[in-house]
């Protein structure tokens, strides 16, 4: 019993682990996007999509507080599985919160992809 108890604690560090650099890596591409001013054009194509978390990511800037949503979410463009977090590429007024509160996981949405790089997407435009 012992053996299975340390096995489930090494699989479960290993998801841990994937799950902690995906969101690095989308929250690195989001800010990118962000300061390249990426728009998502009405050209876009759309496809269904599902959210895979919601949280408000609390980070410090010049000692202020700053709250960022950070909403995973994937979707399928052919036979390519991609991931996702931007849900707005404009700047906005909305708070954080509310706006990874209307993005639960489990939740099915619409995303806008650019046929040119499938990997670039939004959930709002």
């Amino acid at each position: 019993m012992a053996g299975l108890d340390a096995t489930t604690s090494v699989v479960a560090a290993a998801v841990v682990a994937v799950v902690t650099a995906a969101v690095a890596i989308v929250a690195a591409r989001t800010r990118r996007h962000r300061r390249e001013g990426v728009r998502a054009p009405a050209t876009w194509t759309t496809t269904k999509g599902t959210v895979l978390s919601s949280t408000v990511q609390v980070g410090r800037r010049a000692g202020d507080a700053l709250e960022t949503p950070l909403v995973l979410y994937a979707y399928q463009v052919g036979n390519r599985v991609f991931q996702g977090s931007t849900v707005r590429i404009a700047r906005g007024e909305a708070s954080a919160s509310r706006l990874a509160a209307r993005y639960p996981a489990g939740t099915s949405v619409v995303v806008a992809y650019d046929p040119a790089d499938p990997s670039n997407s939004t959930l709002e435009r």
